[in-house]
């Protein structure tokens, strides 16, 4: 059985982060984002997978190779412009087998693509569509369907006022192969944009899976920060590290070294080569390999990626240091996304800031 990722993802609305890095390599507890998706199509007994790419594509193929670490056999479809979901896909749909399952890259996704594919035998649809429910639908493909579980109607991204279900699209289809003889050769075209509504005027049917698994956005940096949170509610341990106090799950690749009075709590991520410092409390946050706190920090509902480093008596809230940045003393960050190898001065306050990493940022 054959699939295709989609992993060209730019991740506009989490920059400066994906500054040097695509939207499916953005770690989601110790994983790159894309993992889950490929996780979740190899436990399926998908072992034959397309990824299609374009944004710092370089990145993603040494990231992960050939799929041999994990038990399957990966090719790539490179695009030299955007081509849309549907037109990346229409570009290898000559080589994959009826039907084929496709995914999203660059949404945490964790489903049972076995049971999707066998619902999409069973139903006789055409195309079968993943659906999860949220709350907010204002960034989604809403989904209508009948009694017997068939799309009636979609809409893609609607307004407030024109919300008509909470069922959204999750990102994951199983398409027989004919149906992409509607998406025109050499133009972008999108899945949910055109090639759903066309189905409906064309009378074909869609049918629809609700899945049961983790399904999450990571397209904003507080998507990020609860998709890491539940991925550690899901497979983290209570843990006991000596001179700190913990209060919840963690996943911990290695102890760090720790000074005294180190409270740790909610759903936490370590990786390996953590420092913490004397006295500092971490909550529902997840620090990366080699991270560095100085003393008497507090680092809530945040991400320090690999190489981040901290002064004494920082603040850090809903906010993310992207690799080797570097924080003064006295640092208060709010809901802010710091770039690559930049340096914030000491005694700075930022709230909502987004510092690129092509220079350093001070505050005079």
């Amino acid at each position: 059985m054959k699939a295709v990722v989609l992993a060209g993802g730019e991740g506009t609305r989490l920059r400066p982060l994906t500054e040097n890095l695509p939207k499916p390599l953005i770690p989601v507890a110790g994983r790159p984002c894309v993992e889950y998706a490929l996780r979740s199509l190899v436990n399926g007994g998908f072992r034959e997978i397309v990824i299609t790419t374009g944004y710092l594509s370089d990145r993603l193929v040494r990231r992960i190779g050939d799929g041999r670490s994990i038990g399957a056999s990966v090719l790539y479809s490179f695009e030299s412009v955007p081509a849309g979901t549907a037109g990346a896909v229409k570009m290898v749909s000559a080589s994959m087998t009826s039907p084929f399952i496709v995914m999203s890259g660059d949404q945490l996704i964790e489903i049972d693509t076995r049971q999707l594919y066998e619902e999409h035998a069973r139903s006789g649809a055409d195309v079968t569509m993943a659906l999860t429910e949220v709350e907010d639908t204002s960034g989604f493909g809403v989904v209508a369907t009948d009694d017997d579980g068939f799309v009636t109607r979609f809409q893609e991204k609607p307004k407030n006022e024109e919300v008509f279900s909470h069922l959204i699209n999750a990102g994951a289809y199983v398409v027989n192969s004919d149906v992409m003889e509607l998406v025109p050769e050499g133009k972008p075209y999108d899945f949910s944009r055109q090639l759903f509504p066309d189905m409906l005027r064309r009378k074909m049917k869609i049918g629809t899976y609700r899945m049961k698994g983790i399904w999450l956005d990571i397209g904003r940096p507080s998507d990020l920060q609860r998709a890491n949170v539940a991925i550690v509610e899901k497979e983290g341990k209570e843990v006991t590290i000596p001179g700190c106090m913990i209060y919840g799950k963690m996943i911990m690749l290695e102890k760090p070294a720790c000074g005294n009075d180190v409270e740790i709590s909610g759903n936490c991520y370590i990786g390996k080569g953590v420092s913490i410092e004397d006295r500092n409390t971490i909550i529902s946050s997840c620090l990366y390999d080699s991270v560095s706190l100085g003393s008497e920090t507090r680092v809530s509902d945040s991400l320090l990626l690999e190489g981040a480093r901290t002064g004494k008596n920082c603040d850090i809230r809903e906010s993310i240091l992207s690799p080797n940045c570097r924080l003064g003393d006295n640092v208060k960050l709010e809901k802010s996304v710091i770039g690559e190898n930049v340096f914030i001065k000491g005694n700075s306050s930022l709230i909502g800031a987004n510092i690129s990493p092509h220079g350093h940022y001070t505050q005079g």
